[in-house]
């Protein structure tokens, strides 16, 4: 009868035989249907108690939100392996389709904390990630210290310096956030002064004598720091910028050594930097955070700006008169070695070793999709000034008011480089 496809009638009279066989027959028909995506194959995949199949079944088609129910039923009574595959894959069909806070809702369903965390601050709800975070205590620390800073930078603009001290204030082990802060803000003397009084600062009219203590002790990072917070904070580039081009002419150098001074120093105020006098070291600046920042794309993972950056170091190159330890034929050697490693499997997860490696890994990790990444463009049509072509979703208009590129894109550019793709020397904020 089964030869036949007669099933059904194979099925009735199969218990006859036993049981055991019964239940064989019908795997082997509840098979016959999965291969033949006929959802008839639900009801025999029930009877025999074989739910692990069935939420295999949902999830290749798709139907993620059918296999995360199932899984939650088979699994009842704890988390198991498979409610937790389910809903992380859930989670990252959530996440790719512009909806952060429904990946996040997975995420906790299963008590995944650390990849809520990382969908809310990826997905740029950064007060809601703020917020639960707190909310969630020690277990989400090191991901709610990042939602912070990264708040703290969207509020570091007019009016709302004091919001971005507060938050900084919720941090612990913040004296060089504070510091950041204070030698990027713009006020009057008074203003700065009173700034640094609230951030338990010295004041800027000290500061210079403190830059030469730190640098007569040997202390680089320090006198860069007070130069910054002194009322001279041109000095703090000449010192940090000669420091790194000579850790670049080194064989030993690498990313985690020189990118906390090149970010130190980016919190010099813009009207500053953007000076005539400063236009080399600004040069030198731009080109050798642009050049970091191409490399903490690659090892976050953020493929689609990475050529952009490595574009945007090379033509500073190339358009300015500079003294550097870089070479654009370097810099296009780089960028055709990561193309070739990724272009094989370009959407890959983070690997163990990312993973371990960078704290909080699975907040840095991998691209960001805020809200509504996936909509079509309005008739108001926008190009990249990355690739050329339309922006979907979203759009982050630079400081020309002419040039966009895409919301996705400009979080991840900040988080890497925080100067603004056009080269001017104003920082970017898309937070």
């Amino acid at each position: 009868m089964v030869e036949l496809g007669q099933w059904e009638k194979a099925l009735a009279v199969a218990p006859g035989v036993s049981m055991k066989y019964w239940k064989k027959l019908m795997q082997r028909r509840a098979d016959q249907l999965m291969a033949e995506d006929n959802d008839d194959a639900i009801p025999y995949c029930i009877a025999t108690g074989d739910i692990k199949k069935l939420v295999t079944f949902f999830t290749g088609r798709g139907q993620l939100l059918e296999a995360a129910l199932i899984a939650q039923v088979l699994e009842s009574g704890g988390v198991g392996a498979c409610e937790g595959n389910v809903c992380e894959e859930l989670a990252e069909w959530y996440f790719q389709d512009g909806c952060s806070v429904l990946a996040a809702c997975c995420h906790l369903a299963v008590d995944n904390v650390q990849l809520a965390m990382s969908s809310l601050i990826r997905g740029n709800e950064l007060e809601l990630a703020a917020c639960v975070g707190i909310v969630l205590g020690e277990a989400a620390n090191q991901s709610t210290v990042y939602c912070l800073e990264l708040l703290a930078r969207k509020y570091m603009t007019t009016p709302t310096w004091e919001v971005s001290a507060d938050l900084l204030h919720m941090i612990p082990d913040n004296y060089i956030l504070l510091a950041k802060l204070c030698a990027f803000y713009p006020g009057s003397a008074d203003e700065i002064n009173q700034l640094h009084e609230r951030c338990g600062l010295p004041l800027s009219e000290e500061c210079e004598a403190l830059a030469e203590v730190a640098m007569s002790e040997g202390d680089l990072f320090s006198a860069v720091q007070f130069h910054l917070l002194s009322s001279e904070p041109e000095a703090a580039l000449h010192i940090g910028i000669e420091h790194v081009k000579e850790q670049l002419t080194g064989s030993d150098w690498t990313v985690d050594s020189v990118q906390p001074i090149l970010d130190l120093m980016s919190y010099i105020r813009t009207d500053r930097l953007i000076m005539a006098k400063l236009t080399e070291a600004r040069s030198e600046l731009l080109i050798l955070c642009g050049y970091i920042g191409g490399l903490l794309a690659i090892r976050r993972q953020y493929s689609s700006i990475v050529p952009a950056l490595y574009e945007y170091t090379s033509q500073l190159l190339k358009r300015r008169e500079v003294c550097v330890p870089l070479k654009i034929e370097q810099l296009s050697v780089e960028l055709d070695a990561w193309r070739a490693c990724t272009q094989s499997n370009s959407n890959s997860p983070p690997s163990e070793r990312q993973k371990e490696e960078f704290s909080p890994a699975l907040v840095l990790c991998g691209a960001d999709y805020v809200t509504g990444s996936n909509l079509p463009s309005h008739s108001d049509v926008q190009l990249s000034c990355f690739t050329g072509h339309r922006i979907q979703g979203p759009v982050f208009v630079l400081e020309d008011s002419k040039s966009a590129i895409s919301h996705n894109d400009a979080l991840m550019w900040a988080k890497v480089n925080p100067f603004s793709p056009l080269g001017t020397g104003v920082r970017i904020n898309p937070f």
